[in-house]
């Protein structure tokens, strides 16, 4: 039997050991003195690459630590990696940051589900877990723990989403009765689809009117300027006649050289401010039902649909990853698209029927 550096048995099982730095570390048990060896090695390795997770010490706090700076900086957009942090340290934390990871339990995890839906909504719980979810995952991916406790938890039921949208009287009204630069952003929405985001990280380089095009490339999200949310959203997307007149006002009384709607310190305007003093006054003072921004952009959809425009044709204009995505979203519009569809197979039968009546 070959010896083995860094191994010593005990009863039936092997353990591996590493010396650093004055500071003897341990391995569990394994079966043969080979994993206790392997087990001896990596560490080893880890420890002098400065990698190593002590895991019987290391609590969640600790951990979601290392998630940030090891995994989410390296992986995730800068924005994602603003919000993460956010809700980890906001909510995560307080409830069970001090927890060793390796003591964490399936009851710890309901229990703080619990708590947050005291004070927030289903949906906003929901997405908080998941987020917990993910960073245990990857907990159980670098061998800090064996499983995944939060797996055995169900999440929040979310109730459907309800979206308001605009009729084309309603949209008609908000366009005629605001200044041009609210005009531009509200129309940007509704009549080219574009998130919050994308609008407010247009510069003009990136209209093109003879073109009647708008070359999306950047979104400005949580106060950085970044890529776009997907890659089906990067594209050169066409524009209307009606949007392009008001983009051509707007670039008149504007006065900036870069950005569509400039803010302060050379970076465009802050999309929630606009959206928090802006939006939502228009809205209050028009007698028009409450409404989130992103409801402009179903509404878009809505009188595409509402138009009769083939759903395929829908979803390259809102920019939706998948044709199934377009048809989960706004399946309930479409049953007045069918029927469209088959009025107009009436009036074509309809029409042959005089046509053959003619010929007899």
């Amino acid at each position: 039997m070959p010896k083995y550096r860094g191994v010593f048995k005990r009863r039936r099982l092997y353990y591996g050991y590493v010396d650093y730095k004055n500071k003897r570390y341990y391995s569990k048990g394994f079966v043969t003195a080979e994993e206790a060896s392997k087990w001896s090695a990596k560490t080893k390795s880890d420890l002098m690459n400065n990698v190593f997770i002590e895991k019987n010490k290391i609590t969640v706090n600790a951990f979601i630590i290392q998630y940030l700076n090891d995994y989410a900086e390296t992986t995730l957009r800068k924005g994602t990696v603003k919000n993460h942090e956010s809700i980890l340290r906001l909510y995560i934390v307080p409830h069970i940051g001090d927890i060793k990871l390796q003591e964490l339990r399936p009851l710890h995890i309901q229990q703080l589900q619990n708590s947050l839906l005291k004070i927030k909504s289903p949906y906003y719980v929901f997405n908080m877990m998941r987020l917990l979810r993910q960073v245990l995952n990857i907990a159980v991916k670098w061998d800090v723990i064996p499983h995944n406790p939060s797996l055995k938890i169900d999440l929040p039921r979310v109730p459907k989403k309800e979206y308001t949208i605009l009729t084309p009287e309603q949209l008609i009204q908000i366009l005629n009765s605001v200044s041009k630069r609210d005009k531009a952003i509200i129309a940007l929405a509704a009549l080219a689809g574009l998130r919050k985001g994308e609008i407010f990280g247009l510069q003009w380089n990136d209209i093109d009117f003879k073109l009647k095009t708008i070359n999306l490339q950047r979104q400005y999200f949580l106060g950085e300027i970044g890529p776009l949310k997907t890659d089906s959203s990067k594209v050169m997307l066409p524009i209307c006649k009606r949007l392009r007149s008001i983009l051509a006002e707007w670039k008149l009384r504007s006065g900036s050289p870069a950005w569509v709607f400039p803010g302060r310190n050379d970076k465009p305007l802050y999309p929630d401010t606009w959206v928090a003093k802006h939006f939502k006054r228009i809205l209050t003072e028009l007698n028009l039902p409450p409404m989130r921004f992103h409801d402009l952009k179903h509404t878009f959809v809505s009188i595409l649909i509402g138009q009769g425009v083939p759903t395929a044709d829908v979803q390259q204009l809102a920019r939706h990853a998948s044709y199934q995505t377009t048809i989960d979203i706004y399946r309930h519009l479409l049953p007045n698209q069918l029927e469209k569809g088959l009025h107009e197979l009436d009036l074509a039968l309809s029409s042959v029927d005089k046509s053959v009546e003619s010929m007899n």
